[in-house]
């Protein structure tokens, strides 16, 4: 460790005298032209003992200690043992048997080119690099590089199997059907009469008093104005086109339509306090609630199923109709005013309470439901929360239909929105601006910008730790071209792997978290770039064995670090390819294609770091000054041109020698003195081993409870930061409103005709959008006896003809007081019954007539947007024949859009299951083909599962782990 060196006496009898420059002799030649690259120093001097060490007798006499400093005194003997060279040192006679990879003085041929030509070396590994890139985004990729996340799950679980049989049986015959809606059209769409973009307004209440006081009515008032009192918004908004003995012949008189607010409700027209107070009165008592709750879905929406039962409900109540129709027409005369056009209420708490008794009936709640949160009742008439919703429209003018060229008629909503209401909205929406009422909104058109915006900032931040990388790596090597070409090697390793991944294993699959791999990347290629140099540096203490030359010294500095790469890499790749034992495509695609990246990253370190290694000891290492003539000495230190000519100094490798043999101190970095003096010292101490144990075990104490907390999620998934305004915005609705008729419960589908599709040669990774081919049972007949079951499931569903509590916990309710069911055979029985196809609606639609039927049912289907989306949703017609059918239920506790829990999810997806099973034994084999299949279009089973896989593969993934880890340690340690 000490590098001071004394060299020995010549033989007795002769003088102690320096060799010429260039002789055969004890010493090592000084000028870097003496020694070729690859070559053999001549016999060279084992370094002396320490200065504190004594020289062994010689002749019986004891040698006084050399100074340090100084060469040691000659001896008066010398044997054949000091004439001949170390044993470490490799002479010209002391030769090796070359390999495939090492020259005959042990020196590695690649080394020994890198060295010869390390700046033509340089170029060539990037453009190498450069011309993968080329080609990867050139020839092999084409269009988006990234896999739609809709294909991210397990496509060979049965949720998934169930969830893909629908749909691409759905799809499949959806295409047929385009063809006859087209032919429904004939006409083109009324301006403005589709919802094509909203704006969802949320208020949240300060005060204890809720959102429904006259300052909180003023602060809903103040925000719906910026649209609603804009000169220009009917031009804009969903309008109500009144048409002319129901044709499609519009009156020219057209309004907007009236927006989702709570103002129709406290703006009425007309307000009896008086009745209001009245009903109240009478539905607190809970007999006449439960009655009324009875007899409504008959006496005001007049559902045959409902008046079958009403005398029995009547009876039980001790009431009689008329009651129940004054009731109703009582709460008629406050609720018919309810439009929005009136003046503020005086008193607003008591028109919140009238709601809070409308809540309670089935055939009322759709009127007040979506304005109030789930804390709103009768016993708490006070909502802290409440929202509002207005719809633009479209086809906008010059356009067809509203999904022509969709993307442009949503720029020409957005472009309005940002020139003349956006200030006003963002200005509504500012803490300050209420003492009262906090508002939030968003709209379907500027979410995407607001996610660009985070995506900017996002990049912004990933550039920012790049570049933080970057200038940490210029701080440790100490040079800027070192710096500069590490950092290229790190972001070149991306494309080069890109590369291998899709061009050469063809895997198409490359999932949006892929884009990670660069901070990974970052972290181990600067990892990778530290031991390299550490190595490089720790070279020029290794003795003339290694450093006599060049050639030598990389030789050695790419075995002592390669080796060390090689082990970590290995271990990074093989935890990341463990990955592939997920079924989730995306995740495994992560795994291959990280692992590749590390591979790459350790092949460029390995040649183009190297070579930019050799050029800085070139180039760069010198002080620039020591190349001028004369300069040397007198401007700059450290140059050993004692004794050259002015321009040909020494090589830094040439100057380690010469320190060497002077017995010079070659100085060490900070941080190895550190690591090798006081952290050895505190680790080898009993005191700081005590320390190190007390520190880890008060770690791993609380590690091991905070690790047996864990548990799934069980609120809404988060994309953006808890205090973002539309994250927040998104979690009140998920949180603090209750499903409503007004927001859409998850749709489930029964379906009957299809069958688990067919998933030969299924290979997410290698062809990202083949999940398989749908299909469909053989045997499948739509007879009028499957009629008959269909509408007797119909019924069980959406009237709860078997009493079932499952209907009511998982189905929602109606605006009829019933479930939110849709079933395509009533509408289609009336059909075929007008249409002659049916003696009558009961008999169903023989088979000889079906085909007919469809035709005639498809090219004339009734106008109402409801009926086409049910018939394109649940009825499998082709053309020429019926492929399947389903029907369809609205969740009561899931929505379209929220990402609940599992054990949520897992407990409607259970229960649903017992429905279909009912169904199941309920059709039977009625329809030719016993068993439903059950799913959902908006994967929310599916992600049910991709929770459990996210669970059980962090625990799995942990162990895996430690195996790496603890295999590694053991190969490494061999103890």
């Amino acid at each position: 460790k000490n590098p001071t060196m004394f060299m020995p006496g010549p033989p007795p009898g002769q003088p102690f005298e320096q060799p010429m420059m260039g002789q055969p002799g004890l010493y090592p030649p000084i000028q870097s032209q003496m020694m070729p690259v690859g070559g053999v120093y001549p016999s060279v001097p084992e370094p002396a003992t320490q200065p504190s060490q004594q020289q062994a007798p010689i002749g019986g006499q004891d040698a006084p200690a050399p100074v340090a400093g100084e060469r040691a005194a000659p001896t008066t003997e010398t044997t054949m043992e000091d004439k001949a060279p170390p044993a470490n040192i490799r002479t010209e006679d002391d030769k090796v048997q070359p390999t495939m990879f090492a020259d005959e003085n042990g020196n590695l041929k690649l080394v020994n080119m890198i060295v010869r030509c390390p700046c033509c070396t340089c170029v060539t590994v990037i453009l190498i690099c450069l011309v993968m890139t080329m080609l990867l985004f050139g020839v092999v990729i084409s269009g988006l590089p990234f896999t739609e996340e809709e294909n991210a799950y397990d496509v060979f679980d049965v949720r998934s199997k169930d969830y893909d049989s629908f749909r691409l049986a759905q799809e499949l015959t959806t295409d047929a059907l385009a063809e006859y809606q087209k032919a429904l059209s004939g006409e083109p769409e009324l301006q403005q009469q589709e919802t094509i973009d909203i704006v969802y307004w949320i208020y949240e209440a300060e005060t204890d008093g809720g959102m429904f006081t006259s300052k909180g009515l003023d602060d809903i008032q103040a925000a719906e104005s910026i649209f609603l009192n804009h000169p220009d918004w009917r031009d804009y908004c969903v309008l109500e086109h009144f048409m002319e003995n129901d044709t499609r012949i519009p009156f020219e008189k057209t309004q907007c339509e009236r927006p989702l607010t709570p103002m129709t409700i406290f703006f009425p027209d007309e307000f009896d306090e008086a009745v209001a107070e009245s009903v109240m009165e009478r539905l607190s008592n809970q007999e006449t609630l439960k009655t009324y709750r009875g007899v409504a879905p008959c006496i005001e929406r007049e559902v045959p199923v409902a008046c079958e039962n009403m005398e029995l409900a009547l009876s039980e109540g001790n009431f009689t109709q008329d009651e129940m129709e004054q009731l109703m027409m009582d709460i008629d005369t406050i609720t018919d005013h309810w439009n929005g056009k009136g003046q503020k209420v005086s008193n607003p708490q008591k028109m919140a309470q009238f709601c809070a008794y409308m809540k309670q009936i089935n055939t009322r709640a759709n009127l007040v439901d979506f304005f109030f949160d789930k804390e709103f009742s009768v016993d708490n008439p006070v909502s802290m929360f409440t929202r509002s919703v207005l719809t633009f429209g479209g086809p906008r003018e010059g356009y067809e239909s509203s999904t022509e060229q969709e993307d442009e008629q949503g720029k020409e909503i957005k472009d309005f929105v940002l020139d003349n209401l956006f200030d006003d909205m963002d200005k509504v929406a500012k803490r300050s601006n209420s003492d009262e009422t906090n508002t939030f909104y968003f709209m379907t058109q500027l979410i995407f910008d607001i996610f660009i915006g985070i995506l900017i900032r996002d990049t912004t931040a990933a550039i920012m730790s790049i570049l933080l990388v970057y200038f940490y790596l210029w701080y440790m090597l100490g040079s800027l071209f070192l710096a500069s070409t590490g950092m290229l090697e790190i972001i070149l390793s991306l494309p080069c792997a890109w590369f291998i991944f899709r061009g050469i294993f063809q895997i198409e699959y490359f999932a949006g978290l892929n884009a990670l791999t660069i901070f990974i990347v970052a972290a181990i290629g600067a990892d990778d770039i530290f031991v390299f140099w550490d190595a490089y540096k720790q070279s020029a203490h290794q003795g003339p064995k290694v450093t006599k030359n060049l050639a030598t010294r990389m030789s050695w500095v790419w075995r002592k670090s390669g080796l060390a790469m090689a082990i970590t890499s290995a271990t990074t790749c093989c935890a990341f390819l463990c990955t592939v034992i997920t079924p989730l495509a995306g995740t495994r695609s992560f795994g291959i294609f990280a692992a590749l990246v590390i591979l790459w990253d350790y092949v460029l370190v390995m040649s183009l770091f190297c070579t930019s290694v050799v050029i800085y000891h070139n180039r760069f290492e010198r002080d620039p000054l020591c190349d001028i003539p004369y300069c040397c000495g007198c401007c700059t230190q450290g140059c050993a041109c004692d004794s050259a000519e002015p321009g040909k100094r020494q090589s830094p490798t040439d100057i380690i020698n010469t320190q060497s043999f002077h017995g010079d101190e070659i100085p060490q970095d900070k941080i190895t003195k550190f690591f090798a003096t006081q952290v050895t010292d505190f680790v080898l101490s009993m005191t700081g081993r005590i320390v190190i144990a007390v520190i880890a075990i008060a770690w791993l104490a609380p590690a091991i409870y905070f690790v047996t907390q864990l548990e799934p999620t069980k609120t809404a998934e988060q994309f953006l930061r808890e205090d973002h305004p539309l994250q927040y915005s998104i979690t009140i609705i998920n949180n603090e409103f209750p499903q409503s008729s007004e927001n859409p419960g998850l749709r489930t589908y029964f379906a009957w005709g299809i069958d688990t599709l067919d998933q030969g040669g299924v290979n997410q990774l290698l062809d990202d959008d083949f999940v398989g081919k749908p299909v469909f049972k053989p045997d499948f007949a739509f007879t009028p006896t499957c009629q008959k079951k269909l509408l007797e499931a119909c019924d069980y569903l959406q009237y709860d003809t078997g009493n079932d509590p499952l209907v009511e916990k998982l189905i929602k309710g109606s605006e009829d007081g019933f479930y939110q069911v849709k079933c395509f055979l009533r509408s289609f029985e009336e059909v075929s019954q007008e249409r002659g196809f049916t003696a009558n609606a009961t008999e169903g639609v023989s088979m000889e007539n079906l085909t007919l039927a469809l035709t005639s049912y498809f090219n004339q289907i009734p106008r109402e947007v409801e009926d086409i989306d049910l018939i394109q949703e649940n009825i499998g017609f082709d053309g020429t024949s019926l492929r399947w059918v389903s029907l369809e239920v609205e969740s009561s506790t899931l929505d379209q859009w929220s990402t609940l829990a599992e054990d949520v999810v897992r407990d409607v997806y259970e229960g649903m299951l017992e429905l279909r099973d009912k169904l199941d034994e309920m059709v039977g084999d009625s329809c030719g083909a016993s068993g439903v299949l059950m799913t959902d279009l908006n994967q929310k089973f599916v992600f049910m599962n991709n929770q459990r896989i996210y669970r059980t593969s962090a625990v799995s993934g942990a162990v895996i782990g430690v195996v790496i880890a603890l295999v590694v340690l053991l190969a490494a340690t061999r103890s």
